[in-house]
């Protein structure tokens, strides 16, 4: 727990740095400093309490660097607001910000059998698509666009009018491209899963079903990307969680 509790520390004050209207500095000095204290985490040397629990963390359960370093570049492409021009461009970004967590988090867990680390990259891709999802129109707004501008292209969808509130058949088409390839994803990391560590990972698999059972709301209520940010109740995240911790089979795949 405590090693988990290190992680999400790190990554929250990193995430912190890029999105946080009360951080005050020059952000990517602050993203550099903070690189600087993964690498003092990983030397033994870390000053920050956040990475001093780190380095006990890494050195504990053998946490390789690059992950971090991989999450770093995430967050870094969203504070220099990098431009996503193809989806292979975006799934890398989902593996920076989502798999990336995942990783670590199946290591920390110690689970065996290889697949799970690819059981982890598949569950964050899935994940941060559904985000990306979810959030359309708040992101546009903000003006981020996560959606690749070669599918925009494709689709006939000029970047200005995800901002404007209205769907048109074009946007709704968009939006269903990618629920489809996040949900190829969840089905892909459910085939994935080991049998002999589905125990270890009940809360990769409680998140998982969390972020599915929102996809599917979204492409039932036919895709309310453009406004507020859909969420599912708190009461129904703990039931679905709960659901995933005493095995009970969800009925879409898990």
């Amino acid at each position: 727990r405590r090693a988990l509790h290190a992680i999400y520390a790190f990554c929250r004050l990193a995430d912190d740095i890029a999105d946080d209207p009360n951080v005050q500095g020059d952000r990517a000095r602050l993203l550099a400093r903070w690189r600087e204290e993964l690498a003092a985490a990983y030397a033994g040397h870390a000053e920050h309490p956040v990475g001093v629990a780190l380095g006990d963390t890494v050195r504990r359960f053998r946490l390789p660097q690059d992950v971090f370093l991989d999450l770093l570049r995430g967050v870094e492409s969203d504070l220099h607001g990098e431009t996503i021009e193809t989806f292979a461009d975006l799934e890398r970004y989902c593996y920076r910000v989502a798999s990336t967590v995942g990783l670590l988090l199946v290591r920390v867990l110690e689970a065996r059998h290889p697949d799970a680390l690819e059981y982890a990259r598949q569950m964050g891709i899935a994940v941060q698509l559904t985000n990306v999802l979810r959030d359309v129109g708040e992101d546009a707004a903000a003006g981020r666009i996560y959606l690749a501008r070669e599918d925009l292209a494709r689709m006939g969808v000029h970047p200005a009018s995800l901002r404007d509130g209205k769907m048109t058949e074009e946007i709704r088409l968009l939006l269903a491209l990618y629920a489809e390839r996040a949900r190829i994803r969840y089905e892909s990391a459910a085939r994935l899963l080991p049998a002999e560590d589905r125990n270890l990972l009940r809360p990769a698999e409680a998140m998982g079903r969390i972020y599915r059972t929102l996809l599917d709301e979204l492409h039932a209520r036919g895709f309310p990307c453009l406004g507020p940010s859909l969420r599912l109740s708190k009461s129904r995240r703990l039931a679905i969680a709960a659901g995933a911790f005493l095995g009970v089979r969800s009925g879409a795949p898990a």
